[in-house]
């Protein structure tokens, strides 16, 4: 009986240990369990040698290098449009036709307007040429007044002329006639000799009396005749110089009047200026009767207009009812003309977008294909957007419509390049985290690392970088959870 009790005590004993164990083993599971799932699980890749792609699409369409407007008399009310926005078109294909009443209203008005211009002509002619007529008129005029000046103003000055010249021919007379000192002196000595020689009939005393009356007598008479002459030469300069004065305004008259009749021969000999009234009419008249041609070739066409290309229409702005403008009222697409691409694409996608450049053309219209479409022009356009054009020689290309141009550049090589989602950016700069293998109390276990790296290009996929990597490194490329520096990690993908 002893025995039994120790045999149960036992079975209990193992089986405690047992239960121990179990449960230090499903301990052990959980405990693993929540491991995994709390150390970030990530995915691994290696550096690579390799060039950066860079891809670029540039959607826009394919057209036609020309384009044809096609216009319309103005004011033309339209009848019927045949044609509508994309439609494909032949040579000779109808347009549109204009209302055939309001044509022929438009014609008659114009007609109206021809002959209105040349009534209006002809009064501007003649109102030119009564204004000839008395511009002719007012010269003759001004000749027979400036002859009659001329003869007047002559014959005025020739007489005061002989009037002056009669007054200095009296001075210089009158200056001959002066009387001299000499011929009184001589008088005096005949007297005195006189006395001398009747000095035996007479005193002495007797003759110097009779001396002294005879030299008061001589000094009074000398001295009248030359205060008369005097005074006559005052009298005939005082005439001259009044004379002269008179001459010298008949010559300052005489130039007065022929220079103002001078000047009116001269404003009557400027002509009549033409001014540009009638010219403007005359090329008012040219014009419409140009647009009256235009109309009554449309009137033989009853009002159609056909199509003088192959093409398809870009632009149709006119409807049925609608009156036409100056503007075009359609645009057409000359299929005669070379095709070619133009899209625009941004700024940022630009850097290797450059003129020679060789793509593929995608047209979506047919399916086709098109290798080795060079880009002929890249223009800058509105809004930071670039035109690119590029032509199409090939005889694939039979229609227009959307398309896209499409190339790939590609970089130098690189010795290191890892996926870009594997590059993180610091406080200090760009690193990638690597993944090495440590040593601890547990074992083997994975620890992240962050490695400093230099970003040198990406392409939006990859990176290029310069760092501490090799083609053996580990590189995280994706996480489960954020992975700090010294974290252990668990490698799901490799």
């Amino acid at each position: 009986m002893l025995a039994g009790m120790k045999n149960i005590v036992r079975k209990k004993q193992t089986n405690a240990i047992l239960l121990f164990f179990a449960v230090m083993a499903g301990l052990t599971i959980l405990s693993r369990i929540a491991d995994s799932f709390m150390i970030p699980q990530v995915a691994v890749s290696p550096s690579e040698e390799m060039e950066l792609k860079y891809p670029v699409e540039i959607e826009g369409r394919v057209g036609t290098e020309g384009k044809q407007a096609i216009y319309c008399q103005e004011n033309l009310r339209i009848g019927n449009v045949f044609v509508e926005k994309n439609d494909v078109i032949e040579k000779g294909d109808l347009f549109f036709s204009v209302d055939m009443e309001d044509l022929t209203s438009k014609i008659k008005q114009l007609e109206q307007e021809i002959k209105k211009c040349d009534l209006q002509i002809a009064d501007l002619e003649n109102a030119y040429q009564e204004q000839v007529n008395l511009q002719n008129q007012s010269l003759i005029r001004a000749e027979e007044d400036y002859s009659a000046a001329l003869n007047t103003t002559e014959k005025e000055v020739d007489t005061a002329y002989i009037e002056m010249e009669k007054a200095k021919s009296e001075l210089e007379r009158h200056d001959s006639l002066k009387p001299e000192e000499g011929s009184l002196e001589n008088e005096k000595s005949d007297g005195k000799n006189v006395v001398r020689r009747n000095d035996s009939l007479e005193t002495v005393e007797q003759a110097e009396v009779e001396k002294e009356e005879i030299e008061e007598t001589d000094v009074f008479v000398e001295k009248s005749a030359l205060e008369e002459w005097t005074q006559k030469r005052e009298e005939l300069e005082q005439k001259y110089y009044e004379k002269k004065k008179l001459y010298e305004s008949a010559v300052a008259s005489r130039d007065e009047s022929l220079k103002a009749a001078a000047r009116q021969i001269e404003d009557a000999g400027m002509g009549v200026n033409k001014n540009n009234s009638s010219a403007l009419q005359q090329m008012e008249k040219e014009s419409l009767k140009n647009l009256l041609q235009q109309l009554n070739d449309l009137r033989e066409e009853n009002g159609n207009v056909y199509s003088e290309f192959k093409g398809r229409i870009l632009e149709c702005s006119i409807s049925t009812g609608s009156i036409t403008t100056l503007e075009p009222v359609i645009i057409l697409e000359d299929f005669s003309q070379p095709f070619q691409f133009e899209g625009f694409i941004g700024e940022k996608a630009t850097p290797f977008v450059e003129k020679g450049t060789e793509c593929m053309l995608e047209i979506m219209q047919g399916n086709v294909l098109l290798d080795g479409v060079k880009i002929s022009e890249v223009a800058e356009g509105e809004d930071g957007m670039y035109r690119v054009t590029a032509k199409v020689d090939s005889d694939s290309v039979y229609q227009t419509g959307s398309a896209v141009l499409s190339f790939t550049e590609s970089s130098k090589k690189y010795p290191k390049c890892i996926p870009l989602s594997a590059l993180y950016s610091g406080n200090s700069g760009y690193y990638v985290i690597e993944i090495k293998e440590d040593e601890t109390v547990l074992g083997a276990q994975l620890i992240a690392e962050y490695v400093p790296v230099t970003l040198i290009e990406n392409n939006g996929e990859y990176a290029a970088v310069e760092g501490e990597i090799s083609e053996y490194s580990k590189i995280v490329v994706s996480a489960s959870k954020t992975i700090k520096e010294g974290d252990r990690v668990r490698i799901i993908e490799e």
